[in-house]
């Protein structure tokens, strides 16, 4: 799944893809819609695979072009790299037939969204319990099928197996696919949602962001706030309990951050979440690898405050089911 060429029987030769340990390489090549390979575009966008177990090598990889051009790779069982087969593609980034002007994409186990432009939403792979939003009568599609009650669009997030959609207006939330852990906000806890549905979310004002991890969902609101529905048992509500949404009581919960929220990152594997403020990066749920990067293990039900050696500003978090990594910039040269 890293598009980068015949894998060698070797071990962290440097140069070389190996099939266990690796130096960072560059994706230097990719396969176009016509099968030839040729020199590869600048890169914009990339999205990591989702594996389960987190071993598995089954997972897949996107990557958006800066001409708007869709590309992928690795595990192609239920037609999730959108190829038009079901054959693994795992030597290099095959090109999206089709399919331009790309500004996003969301990858999910055995299923990818790829967002338009012009706000419409096109999915490929896997819609056993609707994760594609085709309906009941789409087992799967190893062609991108445009999900048709969607349009205007401006962000999409996926968990493992559900997908939420925010439009541009920042005044709509639809959502498809799994509900095992009522984390679609919405309908009957176990009950899948097989094509898209609209969510209403009550909160302080309108909704600017959307996040996902494993089976949990998250809304920003343009008042600082944030709310969340879903799986709870390692806290990645953040509300500050461990009790899933279906056995509460009001099962879209306040997230417990007391400083205005402007960011909120986690991942489609993950059980793991962090909500990020202006000057803060604060924690919540599964850390049994020391995935929050407090210095302890432990999963945290209530936001625990991520501390710093320098004073950094991290721009964008993204956590799987073992480990974290942040994008941002030291404001101080404390760390030369």
């Amino acid at each position: 799944h890293l598009g980068l060429g015949p894998v060698q029987d070797c071990t962290g030769d440097k140069g070389k893809l190996c099939e266990y340990e690796n130096d960072p390489l560059p994706v230097t090549k990719v396969i176009d819609a016509k099968g030839k390979r040729v020199d590869a575009p600048p890169f914009k966008r990339v999205y990591a695979g989702v594996g389960v177990p987190a071993d598995s090598g089954e997972m897949h990889s996107v990557l958006i072009g800066e001409n708007g051009k869709v590309y992928i790779t690795g595990n192609n069982n239920k037609g999730q790299l959108c190829l038009g087969d079901r054959g693994n593609h795992v030597d290099y980034f095959h090109e999206v037939p089709r399919i331009s002007n790309a500004v996003a994409a969301a990858v999910g186990v055995e299923f990818t969204l790829i967002l338009l432009e012009n706000g419409d939403v096109y999915g490929c792979g896997t819609n056993e319990v609707g994760e594609i939003g085709q309906g009941q009568d789409t087992v799967f599609s190893p062609k991108p099928m445009q999900i048709e009650k969607l349009s205007g669009v401006d962000e999409i997030s996926t968990g493992l197996s559900f997908a939420i959609f925010l439009d541009k207006d920042k005044s709509r939330v639809w959502g498809t696919g799994s509900n095992l852990y009522w984390q679609q906000c919405a309908g009957t806890s176990g009950i899948p949602f097989q094509s898209v549905r609209e969510i209403k979310i009550e909160g302080g004002g309108d909704i600017i962001s959307i996040a996902t991890s494993r089976e949990s969902s998250y809304f920003l609101f343009d008042d600082g706030k944030a709310r969340s529905c879903g799986r709870n048992d390692e806290g990645q509500l953040g509300n500050g309990d461990f009790i899933n949404s279906e056995s509460q009581k009001n099962p879209i919960v306040d997230v417990n951050v007391d400083e205005d929220i402007k960011r909120i990152g986690s991942g489609p594997s993950s059980q793991s979440v962090f909500f990020i403020t202006d000057e803060d990066v604060w924690a919540a749920g599964l850390n049994d690898r020391h995935q929050l990067g407090i210095g302890e293990i432990g999963s945290k039900e209530m936001p625990v405050e991520v501390e710093f050696e320098c004073e950094v500003y991290i721009d964008y978090v993204s956590s799987s089911g073992s480990h974290t990594v942040a994008d941002g910039f030291y404001i101080d040269d404390c760390h030369l």
